[in-house]
C-alpha cells in the first residue's frame, strides 16, 4: 500500500465511490476507466483523444472555459456572473493569480443550472504564460474531479487545494491514466517504440505527434514510464545545496555573507513502479557525477539533447557509491535545469544488491 492509499481523504473517496479499501488508488482508477469504457462502447468507439474528451465531457455535463489573457476573466464575469447570475466567477481572478498556491484549473457547479443542463459544470483552465504547457493535463485533471469527487453533486464553490493535497494528487493519477486512454495510447506507443529496447525522448515525441498533439512532453513521458514493465527513473538536475548547507541558509546571517555556490544535484527523482520493485533509484538531492552527460547538458544551450552509457557507481556521496550497474542516461536542457531518464541496461549484480541494502546515503 502506498502513502496515497493510506490517506484518509482517499479512503473516504473510495468508500463514496463504492470501491475496495484494500487498494483504494487502484480501485478509484479502475472505477474511472470502467466508466469511460462504458461510454466509449455505447458510442461505438472514438477516433482519437479529442473525440474521447468530447464524449466524456458531454456525458459529465461539462464545458471548458480557457483563460488566455486578462480579458478572458472579464468575459467570464460578463457571461456567467452578470448573464447567468453565477457570482463565483466574478472573484475567480484572485485565485488564479495567487503565487503562493498556483491554480491551473477550477471546476464550478453552477447554482442556476438545471439537472439536465449541458453546461451544469464549468471547468476554468488557466492557459496564460507557462501554465499553457499543462493545458492538456489540467483539462483531464478537472475531468477527473467530475468523474469522482462529488461526482453527482458537490460544492457550489470550487476547491482551491494545494497541489500536495491527497485529493489533488489522486486527480493527477487519474488524469495520467484516462487522459492517455489505453486504446488510443497503447497502439501509438507500440508503433513509436518498435525496435527500441528502452524508452527514448524520440519515442515520447512520436507519440505526441501521432496521437496526443496537445499533450506536454513531460506528461507524455510520465505516461510512457507508467506503462513500462522495465525500470526507468525520471530525474531533474539543477543547482542546489546539500542538506547541511540548506539548514544554515535557512538561518539569516548577521554578517550578510553570500551563500556558497550550489552544485548540480538530482532535485527531483521519480521512479516508475518497475524501478521501485527493482530497487533502482537515485537518492533525491544527490550530487550529479562530474563525468555524467547531465553535467555537459547543464552547460549547453536550452533544448539541447544528449545521451550516454554510464555506470550507476559514478554517483557518490561522502565516500559511498550507488551499486555498480550499467545504465543509459538521456537528458535535455530546459531553462535552469536538465530533465533526464535513467534506465539500467543490465540486471542487478547479486553482491552489489546485498551491499546496497546495507548502505545508507546522506546527501
Amino acid at each position: 500500500m502506498t502513502r496515497l492509499d493510506a490517506a484518509t481523504e482517499i479512503l473516504e473517496l473510495a468508500k463514496e465511490l463504492g470501491v475496495g479499501a484494500a487498494a483504494p488508488v487502484d480501485g478509484i482508477l479502475d472505477y474511472c476507466r470502467h466508466r469511460i469504457d462504458g461510454w466509449v462502447a455505447e458510442a461505438g468507439g472514438v477516433t482519437g483523444i479529442d473525440a474521447l474528451e468530447s464524449l466524456v465531457t458531454k456525458r459529465l455535463q461539462m464545458v471548458f472555459e480557457e483563460i488566455r489573457s486578462e480579458e478572458d476573466f472579464d468575459r467570464l464575469t460578463e457571461v456567467y456572473a452578470r448573464g447567468k447570475k453565477e457570482f463565483v466567477f466574478a472573484g475567480m481572478r484572485t485565485k488564479f493569480d495567487d503565487d503562493g498556491n498556483p491554480t491551473f484549473g477550477a471546476l464550478v457547479l453552477r447554482r442556476n443550472a438545471t439537472a439536465d443542463s449541458p453546461d451544469r459544470f464549468v471547468a476554468v483552465i488557466d492557459c496564460r504564460g507557462n501554465k499553457l504547457a499543462r493545458r492538456f493535463f489540467t483539462r483531464w485533471h478537472e475531468i477527473a474531479h467530475r468523474l469522482t469527487t462529488h461526482a453527482d453533486g458537490g460544492a457550489t464553490e470550487p476547491g482551491y487545494r494545494s497541489e500536495h493535497d491527497p485529493i489533488e494528487r489522486m486527480m493527477d493519477e487519474i488524469a495520467g491514466h484516462v487522459g492517455f486512454y489505453g486504446p488510443i495510447f497503447d497502439p501509438a506507443y507500440q508503433q513509436a517504440s518498435f525496435g527500441k529496447s528502452h524508452l527514448t525522448f524520440s519515442t515520447v515525441e512520436a507519440i505526441i505527434s501521432e496521437a496526443f498533439p496537445t499533450a506536454s512532453f513531460q506528461a507524455t513521458l510520465f505516461a510512457c514510464a507508467r506503462r513500462l514493465t522495465t525500470p526507468v527513473v525520471y530525474l531533474e538536475a539543477a543547482l542546489a545545496h546539500k542538506k547541511e548547507v540548506k539548514r544554515k541558509l535557512a538561518t539569516p546571517s548577521m554578517f550578510g555573507d553570500d551563500p556558497p555556490p550550489g552544485e548540480l544535484r538530482a532535485v527531483k527523482v521519480i521512479p516508475n513502479k518497475a524501478a521501485q520493485q527493482d530497487g533502482f533509484t537515485i537518492p533525491t538531492n544527490m550530487r550529479v557525477p562530474a563525468a555524467s552527460v547531465l553535467h555537459r547538458l547543464f552547460d549547453a544551450e536550452p533544448l539541447t539533447d544528449d545521451d550516454d552509457n554510464e555506470d550507476l557507481s559514478q554517483w557518490e556521496s561522502r565516500g559511498k557509491t550507488l551499486e555498480r550497474r550499467a545504465v543509459v542516461v538521456e537528458g535535455r536542457k530546459v531553462a535552469d535545469r536538465v530533465i533526464a531518464i535513467v534506465q539500467p541496461v543490465e540486471k542487478r549484480r547479486a553482491r552489489d544488491h546485498c551491499a546496497q541494502r546495507n548502505s545508507l546515503f546522506t546527501t
